[in-house]
């Protein structure tokens, strides 16, 4: 037994979530199935307060739908936040393509739904397909492409934000009605007392429960969905990247504690360390568990019990609203994803990072499992029990339909990816000019060298020798990056790549090696200044956090392919495994480059001498 559990907590998180919101969709769907209303009497029962005239109540499922569904938009806004302003979203050249396909997979899933349901009064039912269920795709993805890179997670995270602003948007100005303006006076007041505390600096996480109350009761009474308070919320809580004077507090009093162990030292230094990130990040971090293993599964367990009969099936699967709903989830998500994503890998070469379309489109059908918001959106689109139990068994067939179409695919793309080899042998993010800084000419080039490193590593200084003996042996032959390892330390990296900014990335790193190992501001200014950078603009660009969303990426890169050792060498893709010394690697870097070169020669025999003696 205990075995089992250790498995059960080894799995990913996203597919631990995922098996939680299936099985609670399972039970509600046995639960409403069993005979009687016992399903419908329990969601129904009235739950609230009595304090002498003032009365408040509302039943259980609209306690789930309208309150704590406004916790699960807040999480939503929370990441959409921060991938905007330090994630994905920050560089618009790397998320353009994930966006214009999350947008084309609003659209034309509508337009389909609104095609096969017009003149049936069910069109207004069309926010129903725009949505992907995220947990549900990060599952299904967690289970059945393990073998695929880790872009392609990155690339639906994107794409899914994306999806779940569409939602929001749809549900704020498509499904409000009986709207009372009055109420929004408390919605002001709260969302000034927020905008108070930010701008007061205060960074307790606390404070802001009380005006979050006040703007969710003011949305409720205004007709406003109550769930959008959660949205206004989220984007105005602090978030900011964390800063290297906050990092030095927080490992000072770290420090403090370790020589005196005590409780107020174990207290300052626990403040000292939530202080050190923002509330956003905090919040979302704390609302995550919440979100994925209570909230999700107990909107599933109130919205999904749905009344499964002979005749239900009959008349869901002889209606157009049913298969509205399955043909814009299924066939639009599909459809449109995959088509976007196409048009703008030939507009914008290069833009997929080293993702191939198939994988894509194995994505895109994932996409099609609509199953939280598409309920959501169901339950204020639909008065009638009878559209309602069609929409809702559409629902379920486009979600089940979606799963296993997607598998198919996974299983295929993954039974080719195992024959082509071990994915932590291969570089998961190929070299990009446009994001990485390159040594040589990237466009010429006929070899590439990816470097996953740390200044204080022991091994710096050799791939630094390599490095320099590679320049003068290649040439324009070869192209080299530096990538940041996951052990590489936040402070160091930043200064680098605020370094990048004004073009020095590569002064900044030899002045980083000389003054290693770096323990204060005093040696990145001292490594700034001899590498020649604009120390205002310096302190200015490390304090936003300049390249962060790089770094990130980078130590995501190197975790996923299990990169424990420092540094590690990709050559034209693939690991180099032999000793770390600067000729053994110039030397694996010459087989590569003689035998692309062989390959050009052969391929293309109008090659110039000059470019096969590169």
């Amino acid at each position: 037994m205990s075995a089992l559990v250790a498995r059960v907590r080894r799995l990913p998180e996203a597919l631990t979530a995922a098996a939680v919101l299936f099985a609670a969709a399972i039970i509600a769907l046995i639960w409403a199935n069993l005979g009687g209303e016992s399903y419908t009497d329990f969601w129904h029962l009235p739950l609230g307060v009595d304090a002498g005239a003032f009365t408040f109540h509302l039943d259980l499922r609209h306690w789930v739908n309208d309150a704590a569904m406004a916790l699960f938009f807040a999480y939503v806004t929370l990441e959409v936040r921060r991938d905007i302003e330090l994630g994905e979203l920050r560089d618009w050249r790397r998320a353009i393509v994930p966006l214009v396909a999350a947008v084309a997979g609003l659209i034309v899933p509508a337009l389909l739904f609104v095609a096969v349901t017009w003149g049936t009064g069910a069109a207004d039912g069309w926010g129903i397909v725009i949505s992907t269920d995220t947990a549900f795709v990060l599952g299904m993805l967690a289970l059945v492409g393990r073998a695929m890179p880790p872009q392609l997670r990155m690339f639906l995270l994107t794409l899914a934000v994306a999806d779940d602003v569409g939602a929001l948007a749809v549900i704020a100005f498509a499904y409000t009605d009986d709207f009372t303006p009055a109420p929004l006076l408390l919605v002001a007041v709260g969302l000034a007392a927020i905008v108070g505390l930010r701008r007061a600096g205060v960074w307790r996480g606390a404070f802001y429960l009380a005006p979050a109350v006040v703007v969710w009761v003011g949305f409720l009474f205004s007709g406003v969905h109550a769930t959008l308070a959660g949205v206004a919320i989220a984007l105005l809580l602090p978030i900011a990247s964390i800063r290297p004077a906050d990092l030095r507090r927080a490992g000072d009093r770290v420090r403090a504690f370790q020589l005196a162990p005590n409780a107020d030292a174990a207290r300052t230094a626990e403040q000292s360390l939530a202080r050190a990130v923002s509330v956003n990040e905090r919040a979302y971090r704390t609302l995550t568990p919440y979100v994925m293993r209570v909230i999700l599964p107990l909107f599933a367990l109130a919205n999904a019990g749905v009344r499964i009969t002979a005749d239900s099936l009959q008349g869901a699967f002889a209606s157009q609203l049913t298969w509205g709903i399955i043909i814009g989830l299924v066939v639009g998500k599909t459809a449109a994803i995959t088509i976007a994503t196409a048009i703008m890998s030939r507009v914008r070469p290069g833009a997929l990072g080293g993702l191939r379309m198939p994988q894509l489109f194995g994505l895109s059908v994932l996409a099609g499992m609509g199953f939280t918001i598409s309920l959501f959106v169901a339950e204020l689109a639909f008065d009638d029990p009878e559209s309602l139990s069609r929409a809702q068994i559409g629902i379920l067939a486009a979600t089940v339909l979606a799963a296993v179409l997607g598998a198919a695919v996974f299983a295929i793309l993954s039974a080719a990816e195992r024959r082509r080899g071990d994915v932590r042998d291969r570089l998961v993010r190929p070299l990009d000019p446009r994001r990485d800084p390159v040594l040589g000419d990237a466009a010429r080039a006929r070899t590439t060298v990816v470097e996953y490193g740390d200044v204080s590593s022991a091994f710096a200084a050799t791939s630094e020798e390599m490095r320099r003996e590679m320049a003068q042996r290649f040439g324009v032959g070869v192209a080299y990056t530096f990538r940041h390892a996951a052990t590489a330390t936040p402070g160091v990296a930043l200064a680098g790549e605020a370094a990048s900014e004004q073009g020095r990335f590569w002064e900044m790193r030899d002045a980083l090696l000389s003054e290693a190992p770096v323990e204060s501001d005093r040696q990145l200014l001292r490594a700034a200044s001899r590498a020649g950078l604009n120390l205002r603009r310096f302190r200015a660009d490390v304090a936003r956090g300049a390249g962060s969303a790089r770094v990130a990426e980078d130590a995501a890169d190197a975790e996923a392919m299990l990169l424990s050792d420092t540094p590690a060498f990709f050559i034209d893709g693939v690991r180099y495994r032999g000793p770390i010394d600067a000729d053994a690697i110039n030397a694996a870097v010459a087989v590569a480059l003689t035998a692309t070169l062989a390959t050009c020669a052969s391929s293309s025999p109008e090659l110039t001498p000059a470019e096969r003696a590169r």
